[in-house]
């Protein structure tokens, strides 16, 4: 198994788990944004808190699928 294949698959898992914790936590997701963006001294806040957590909520479900689908055709090509 080349160190490469297992790279791009654990990269994979923590985008899935990313998307995950996203599309279940959207606001906790915005903190750690929020958070992260402090320690280069930006300060950001949504305009309007609801849409903000509803788009974080949908672009995580569709992180997840995405990412669903790029490990299974990681996998899939790796057996083939």
């Amino acid at each position: 198994m080349s160190w490469l294949w297992c790279g791009m698959k654990l990269g994979e898992l923590a985008i899935l788990l990313f998307g995950v914790f996203s599309a279940v936590w959207p606001r906790r997701s915005i903190a750690l944004y929020q958070w992260i963006m402090e320690r280069f001294n930006w300060r950001v806040s949504p305009i309007d808190e609801f849409r903000e957590v509803r788009t974080t909520r949908v672009l995580g479900i569709l992180l997840v699928l995405l990412s669903l689908v790029a490990l299974w055709l990681l996998v899939a090509r790796r057996v083939s």
